[in-house]
Order: structure tokens, then sequence, then C-alpha cells
């Protein structure tokens, strides 16, 4: 019995110890983007100064495990939410090793440049933001504070102005080069424009009401190819209820 007693009080801290281990995971202090949450943010902070815009108005929305590529090489993904002027959300990479900052591709510039481009033409899209709201209709992609809604292009990543985007960007101590370059040059990049999405969430957009408000946008609309996803879908059947197709207005 005196044995028995002492294998049981000899496993009593390895199922203590166990017990702490478990507990230790799921408070997340074993999640190695938790653990390096601190040094990362500080990178990021310190990254997106370089990009003329203020470290203190970005969000760390989600960091990712390492990931693990067929190379063997290994980094990690951070996804921030930047509430300055423009207000942007960019995919950024890190080092698993350093814990440094990297955008390869410079998605930063592309993003900011987007945004700014759609402010520049908001004359032009005011009407139809103005009509997206007043039908209660949100866009899921901004906060409501936002002069932009719902419009979203990619028009900076096009081969034939995303060099002068990046280098501009780089130029001068803040975004104005990057205004003037795009007032400058705006009758050009609305040519090279040619296809604009108007993202928007509302629930209970019948067919009826969909035609209708296809036929609304079609009047206010700047000429171009918009991609409409108006309403709701539902990602894991495909489902879509409201207003998803191509319009063209000549």
């Amino acid at each position: 019995m005196k044995n028995k007693k002492r294998v049981m009080l000899g496993a009593i801290p390895l199922v203590l110890l166990l017990l702490v281990g478990v507990i230790w995971m799921n408070n997340g202090f074993g999640n190695w983007s938790e653990r390096n949450r601190e040094e990362i943010e500080e990178n990021v902070k310190r990254y997106v100064a370089r990009y003329k815009l203020d470290p203190d108005k970005v969000e760390i929305v989600s960091i990712s495990d390492p990931i693990k590529y067929p190379t063997g090489e290994e980094d990690f993904n951070v996804y921030i939410r930047y509430y300055g002027d423009p207000y942007i959300t960019v995919d950024l990479y890190g080092n698993t090793d350093t814990l440094s900052i990297r955008d390869p591709d410079e998605r930063i510039a592309t993003s900011v440049f987007n945004e700014l481009y759609l402010q520049a033409r908001y004359d032009e899209l005011s009407p139809t933001i103005d009509y997206l709201k007043s039908q209660e209709i949100v866009d899921p992609l901004r906060p409501k504070s936002e002069q932009i809604q719902y419009f979203q292009t990619s028009v900076g990543v096009d081969p034939q102005i995303n060099g002068e985007i990046r280098e501009t960007f780089k130029s001068g101590d803040d975004l104005e080069d990057l205004k003037a370059y795009i007032e400058k040059n705006l009758d050009k990049l609305k040519r090279l424009d040619t296809d604009i999405d108007i993202v928007g969430e509302k629930e209970g957009i019948d067919e009826i009401e969909a035609s209708k408000l296809e036929e609304k946008l079609k009047a206010l609309l700047p000429r171009s190819n918009y991609y409409a996803e108006i309403g709701v879908r539902d990602i894991s059947t495909g489902e879509s209820e409201g207003l998803f197709k191509m319009i063209r207005v000549p």
C-alpha cells in the first residue's frame, strides 16, 4: 500500500505539470504569434513609418503562425488596418527568425494610391455613394466615417503606372507628391481603370429590387465597367441574394 501511495504521489507533479501546460496553451501563451506579438507590432510600426504613414494609427488585426513552404522557407502573415488618411487594409509578411516585416510587392504604396485616386474622383462617385447610403446599403470594407464608400479599384497595379507610383510614393516627406501625380494624370488613370468593383451589404434585395438598383446605378455612374456585389452571399454555398453582375456604362 505504501508503494502505491508513493507511485500516486510521484505522479501528482507530472499531472500538475501537464495541467499547467494545457492551461498555458489554452490561454494563448504557448501560441507563437502571441508570444511574439509585442515585437512584431513594433516592427510593423517602424515599417509603415517608412511609407509616410502614422504608426500610431495602425491596428494589428491578426498575426499568423509560421507558414512553411515546400522550399523549406518560412514566413508569417500580418493583416493590418490603417486608420489614417487614407484608410487602408494590407497583408504584410515577416521573417520568422528576425520578425522583420516586408512587403515584397509594395502593396502599401498601391493601396494608398488606390484610395487617394478614388478620393480624387469623389465628385463623380458621390451621387452613387449617396444613393447607396439612402438605400441603407453598408460598405463592409471601410468604416462608416470614410468619405469613399463601396468603390474598390486595382488600377494601381497596372504595369503602365505601377513603377511611377512607387517612385512618386518615395519622393517627398508626405503624400502630397502622390496626390499631385494623381491630379496631373487623372484622365490617363481613368482610361486605365476599366474595371471597378462596387461592394455593399444588405439583406432582402429580391430580383425586382436588384433590377431597379441596376438601372439606377447605370444612370448615376460615370463611364466604365463595374462589377456590382451588392446584397448578401453565402460563402459556403456560393448562393447570393441581391445584385451580383457586371454593369457596363458606355
